[in-house]
């Protein structure tokens, strides 16, 4: 007997063969930046394997390399994220000045209608009066 259920869920990706950073190409801009000694070795060595694996130049590799892992730090960091929401929200939420009211009689201020309090959920039942 054969079920017709589907499974639950994302189906699985293929298993990734090539190096991650090749993906999207971007429009590009120089950058000279300093880096550790330990981080230079390990750049070098993963743009080595970019290369290999993809046929592509040192430098083209380099770049897909530096670029992907920027992307990735700047999308996954939440905190920045908050930081940069934060530091543009005062200019959204400033204060509006509002007039002042006119001098003189104040209208009553009309009470909202109450609403009666929820009354007790009752237990649903089948017609057979079995729950359900």
């Amino acid at each position: 007997m054969e079920t017709k259920e589907r499974k639950v869920g994302r189906p699985k990706a293929p298993p990734r063969t090539g190096p991650l950073v090749l993906g999207e190409d971007y429009a590009r801009t120089k950058v000279t930046l300093e880096i550790s000694e330990r981080t230079a070795e390990v750049l070098a060595d993963y743009t080595r394997w970019v290369e290999k694996s993809s046929g592509i130049s040192a430098n083209e590799a380099r770049f897909k390399t530096v670029d992907f892992a920027l992307r990735e730090i700047f999308r996954r960091d939440s905190v920045w994220h908050a930081a940069r929401r934060a530091s543009s929200e005062p200019a959204k939420a400033a204060p509006v000045a509002t007039p002042a009211p006119a001098p003189g009689p104040r209208p009553a201020a009309a009470t909202p209608p109450s609403l009666p309090p929820p009354a007790p959920r009752e237990p649903r039942g089948s017609s057979d009066g079995g729950r359900v």
